[in-house]
Formats: C-alpha cells, sequence, structure tokens
C-alpha cells in the first residue's frame, strides 16, 4: 500500500525527517565531545596495556585506546540515541510528509501541537 496525500490524493510523497536528521547529527558530535572522558580512560588502558611491549607499545596502546575510547563508541552511542528521539519527534511532533504535487504537509498520526 503506498502512502497518498490527504488532500490531493497524489501518490508523489517525500519523507521530510528533519528532526532525525538534525538531532542524529548533534548527537553524534555530542557523542563524540562526551566520548573524550572515555578516549582518556581509553588511553590510559591502552599505556597499561601495551607497557610491557616497550615505549611504542604505550604509545600506539594510547593511541588505539583513545580513539576506540571516545570516537566510536561516544560518536555511535550519541548519533544512534539522537536519531531514535528524532525519530519520535518526526513521527508524533512533526510533519513528516510533504507532497510533491500540492505541497501539502502532514503527518500519518494526529500531531501533538497545532
Amino acid at each position: 500500500m503506498s502512502l497518498q496525500c490527504p488532500k490531493c490524493q497524489s501518490e508523489r510523497i517525500d519523507v521530510r525527517n528533519n528532526a532525525k536528521k538534525a538531532i542524529g547529527t548533534i548527537g553524534t558530535v555530542l557523542g563524540s565531545v562526551g566520548g573524550i572522558a572515555a578516549a582518556l580512560n581509553g588511553a590510559r588502558v591502552g599505556v597499561i596495556i601495551g607497557g610491557p611491549f616497550g615505549p611504542i607499545g604505550s604509545t600506539i596502546g594510547a593511541a588505539t585506546g583513545a580513539v576506540i575510547g571516545g570516537v566510536f563508541v561516544g560518536g555511535i552511542a550519541g548519533g544512534t540515541t539522537g536519531a531514535a528521539l528524532g525519530e519520535v519527534i518526526d513521527e508524533n511532533i512533526l510533519n513528516n510528509f510533504f507532497c510533491l504535487d500540492c505541497r501539502y504537509k502532514f503527518s500519518l498520526h494526529r500531531p501533538i501541537f497545532r
């Protein structure tokens, strides 16, 4: 079953997902910034693990631990959480669909705010 515009019955509908995109991006940035603490912790653990292999092992361990702890863990967690929150906002608060023929914006659910 295809989606139709409630105003003109057109099937040429675009999904906007503005909140999902915006909040997902913000979540990724904030998660990465928040991951600095995890990066420092990861670097500390990397130094401990790489310590027996000498200065090069400590350096590589610290860099690897910092990258994994900060960028990946923080950024992925923040982006995923932000996208999920944005999707809820798109579906329940915003008019997430846009008719390409008559330019009408609508939602499948009744918006909370009018």
